[in-house]
Order: structure tokens, then C-alpha cells, then sequence
């Protein structure tokens, strides 16, 4: 650029900075929330559980203290501590009564449950519906009943990015069974997820991005969705779904249909199966073993620390590597996952800090590898 001042001539250097494409290229990410179709939800889920409340020999041991550190009042551990009786472990289990349960603060609520989770028999507080965001509006949807609404919200409770309930039995004694027991489960089992799209818009572009998203030999498979995106004069980009691998494609965003095949098998489909067979054509449900899984993993795979490719294993697990859950990597810092055993558990596209929300039960206790397998 030339600027003319004073009759002197200066030029001025104008600086572009040139920002390489990462190796995936550029995506655009969008939020989008799903949920189960309905008729995947049963209308009656049996008689209605008391709650319990498992604590393990040393909490039990300390049962005041862990009670008044989770911010109880002297009054609710009083209530609590009547319904005390010893189980087999050493440990204590209490009955807290409706009215205690429904009346807790939301903070004290989360922090006593946290604890409640660390004990495989509450269930409840275990495997509670939590959703990724901040508002139960956006969990909720216009669909629930503004009674079972009026219910649910002061059982709410936030750890994180995330919302949890834990105390659906609660609302089920006062709603009973039915299509609104229906309809509010589909939104407590909303899932917020996310859809990706690559940007082609320089044709040169396609060998790299050909590279890169055609691991496991799909290349020449993928190219010309490339092709078309980079010549397409009103719109470069394209999904990544046509870009992933057949097993993968089929099954993103989707939930699994249970037929009589299924319930003949060991398990369900889970993050195992999910994760091993990501470049396979055909699935082996030999992965559905945790166990043979595992072996799996640390025979066909290595491990690697940086430079991610897509296909590679993303395995959560404890300090000691006890793996409690495995992801893919696709790309940037997204994964796609199925976050649970069962049937109504979605395969999804989420950024990876989004998985410890999923398993905050394991937030005391938190590793993060990544695998890759030897053959790709």
C-alpha cells in the first residue's frame, strides 16, 4: 500500500497473517439437542421405589460429619439418622422420608449426592438423567405436563456445566405411571449433542482433508463428497456424518432398536463395542465383553500423546487405568461416543470436556490416554 504525505512517498507494509487450516480443516460446530422417540419409552415403570440411601463403612463411620458437610440442617440428619440400620458391608442405609428429600437446597442436594454416588447401590444417584447446559428450560422443552414441571424443578440440581435429577421416583409417586410419565422421560432423557460441518472451499484443499478423513483406507470413498463440496459455487460445506466410516454413519444421532437378536445377546451395545469397531464394515459383538474388549485394546492398540488422528481411542479411567469409558476421536476436540449401556442412550458428537460431565461420578478420580490402533 502507498501513502503519499508531505510530498514524500512511504510505503507501508501491510501485514496479512496467514492461519493455516488445521489438519481436519475448518469446521462449524452448531448445538442441537435430541431425544428418544417415544414409542421407545415404556408408559409403566413398575411400583414406585422408597428412597434409600447406601453409605459405605467409612462414610458410615462418619455419617454425621459427612451429612453436615453436605450442608443437612440439624433437624434433617435427626430425621435421618432414626431411620439408620446396619447393612452386611458395615455400612448404614437411611430412609429419608418424602418431605426431607423434596426439601433440600439444590447445593446441599448436589453435594450430598455426589457423595451418594460413590456407592454402587444408589442407583438413583448413580445413573441420574443429566444434561449438558444451563437452563431446564432447554432440558425440559414445552412438552412436560406444567405439573410434572412444577415437580421436577425443585429436584434439580447443577455440578459443572451440568443438571442432574436423581429423584424421579419422587415425582412418579405423585404423577403415577401414563403417557405424562412418558413424555416427561423423553425430555429427562434429552441429550446435547452437536453437528459438524467441513468447510472445502479451496480445491486444493482435498488431498489433505482426503487424507485425513479417509483413514482406514476410505479415500477414495470420501473424495468425491470433497470434490463436490470445494466445486459447489453456493455452498462449501458438507456434514462430517458423510465422512465418517459406514458403522459410524449408520448410527450417529440414533438409538438402538431392541429386536429379539438383541435381547438374546450378553449386553447391549455400549462405548466398547462403539469405539473397537469404528473402521470395521462389520461389527464384531465379540467387543460387547468389556472384558474381551480390554484385551483387545491392549493388544491392537498403542499409545500415543499427541498429534490425534482421527480413529483413535479416547479411554477414561481411574488413576490405577481402570477404563470405565472409551470415545473416538474425530477431530479439533470432538468425539463421538454412546455414553451408556442402554437402549436409550444416543450415539453423539460432544467435545471432549463434555465426557467428564457424563461421569462426574469419577471426578475424585480422573485419567485421560489415547490410543491408537497398529494397523492404521
Amino acid at each position: 500500500m502507498r501513502v503519499v504525505a508531505l510530498g514524500i512517498v512511504v510505503v507501508v507494509a501491510a501485514c496479512v497473517a496467514l492461519i493455516a487450516a488445521p489438519r481436519w480443516g475448518r469446521l462449524t460446530v452448531t448445538p442441537i439437542v435430541i431425544t428418544p422417540p417415544l414409542e421407545y419409552i415404556p408408559t409403566d415403570e413398575g411400583p414406585v421405589r422408597p428412597p434409600q440411601w447406601h453409605f459405605a463403612a467409612p462414610a458410615a463411620a462418619r455419617l454425621v460429619d459427612v451429612l453436615e458437610d453436605a450442608g443437612l440442617t440439624p433437624d434433617q440428619i435427626e430425621r435421618l439418622r432414626a431411620t439408620a440400620q446396619s447393612d452386611q458391608t458395615g455400612g448404614v442405609v437411611l430412609a429419608p422420608d418424602p418431605g426431607l428429600v423434596r426439601g433440600l437446597a439444590p447445593n446441599v442436594r448436589a453435594q450430598l449426592y455426589a457423595e451418594l454416588s460413590k456407592h454402587p447401590l444408589n442407583f438413583d444417584q448413580l445413573s441420574a438423567f443429566r444434561f449438558h447446559g444451563t437452563s431446564v428450560d432447554d432440558w425440559l422443552g414445552p412438552d412436560v405436563a406444567p405439573e410434572a414441571r412444577k415437580l421436577i424443578e425443585p429436584l434439580v440440581y447443577r455440578d459443572g456445566d451440568f443438571l442432574f435429577l436423581a429423584d424421579l421416583e419422587s415425582v412418579r409417586a405423585q404423577i403415577g405411571n401414563g403417557p405424562a410419565l412418558q413424555h416427561l422421560i423423553k425430555r429427562l432423557l434429552a441429550q446435547a449433542t452437536v453437528q459438524v460441518t467441513l468447510d472445502v472451499d479451496d480445491p486444493s484443499q482435498v488431498d489433505s482433508l482426503a487424507e485425513y478423513w479417509g483413514r482406514g483406507g476410505r479415500k477414495v470413498d470420501i473424495r468425491p463428497v470433497l470434490e463436490s463440496a470445494a466445486d459447489n459455487s453456493f455452498n462449501h460445506s458438507v456434514d462430517i456424518t458423510y465422512l465418517l466410516p459406514d458403522l459410524a454413519r449408520r448410527l450417529l444421532y440414533r438409538y438402538q432398536k431392541i429386536s429379539l437378536a438383541e435381547l438374546e445377546k450378553s449386553q447391549l451395545d455400549n462405548c466398547f463395542w462403539t469405539a473397537l469397531n469404528f473402521f470395521n464394515d462389520d461389527p464384531d459383538d465379540h467387543l460387547l465383553d468389556p472384558k474381551f474388549a480390554l484385551e483387545r485394546l491392549q493388544q491392537d492398540y498403542y499409545l500415543v500423546h499427541d498429534e490425534l488422528q482421527l480413529g483413535d481411542i479416547v479411554a477414561l479411567s481411574d488413576q490405577k487405568f481402570n477404563i470405565f469409558h472409551v470415545a473416538v476421536y474425530l477431530a479439533e476436540d470432538l468425539v463421538f461416543t454412546k455414553n451408556g449401556y442402554f437402549s436409550l442412550a444416543p450415539w453423539t458428537i460432544v467435545p471432549m470436556d463434555r465426557l467428564k460431565g457424563h461421569f462426574a461420578e469419577h471426578r475424585d478420580d480422573w485419567r485421560v490416554t489415547y490410543y491408537r490402533r497398529k494397523d492404521q
